[in-house]
């Protein structure tokens, strides 16, 4: 039997180190990075570096974000810099704090008939019109602007209206690979709970499909 020369060049977890750190095959490749040229108020100009996150993060299901996980997303899909100042860090403690979704009978029959009212403007996103003289830059640029165009309008169901927003999905990537779908198929299947189906049927995805 063949031992090691040392216990650091051998194992599955030294092989894992070596391949994100670039140590072993390939590790002389130059590493090129690619960023993007912004300009701020003050005229000058600076290089922020684009991130680059593997398929499977980006298809994340993300249904629910802290406010500031929600601003930073929000600033990302709009192409927006910003400055964050250090500030002193106040917490405000409400001690009449209780579950949203928790209602009384007076506050579900409230929300129904707010959720009544405003059907129409709970909808799925739709995809911007695009055709092949389309590019892939124009098409993404259109795709950030209407998607972010359709959380505004949640945000404004939710803050002007009063009105409870279930979670519902923020990932603007698995909405597109519905797009995509919905574009080759020639049948779409729905499938709801058993325990309420007509709660859980979209109706406005039925509409889109239709369109």
């Amino acid at each position: 039997m063949v031992l090691a020369k040392s216990k650091n060049s051998v194992g599955l977890g030294n092989s894992l180190m070596n391949d994100r750190f670039g140590r072993g095959k390939g590790a002389d490749r130059k590493k090129v990075s690619i960023g993007i040229q912004r300009t701020d108020q003050s005229g000058q100009t600076y290089v922020t570096n684009v991130p680059k996150e593997a398929d499977w993060v980006k298809m994340r299901s993300v249904t629910e974000q802290a406010p500031l996980d929600e601003f930073l997303g929000t600033a990302q899909l709009a192409g927006t810099d910003f400055t964050a100042e250090k500030m002193n860090n106040i917490k405000i403690i409400h001690t009449d704090q209780k579950n949203p979704y928790l209602l009384s009978a007076a506050e579900e029959r409230s929300t129904i008939r707010k959720q009544m009212a405003n059907r129409r403007r709970l909808t799925v996103p739709r995809r911007p019109h695009w055709d092949e003289t389309t590019t892939p830059q124009e098409l993404d640029e259109r795709e950030r602007a209407s998607f972010l165009d359709w959380r505004r309008g949640l945000a404004e169901l939710q803050d002007n209206d009063d009105l409870l927003m279930t979670p519902f999905e923020r990932n603007l990537e698995v909405w597109r690979q519905l797009w995509r779908v919905i574009e080759r198929s020639d049948l779409v299947v729905q499938i709801v709970d058993a325990r309420n189906p007509l709660l859980f049927r979209s109706e406005d995805l039925e509409k889109y499909v239709k369109e």
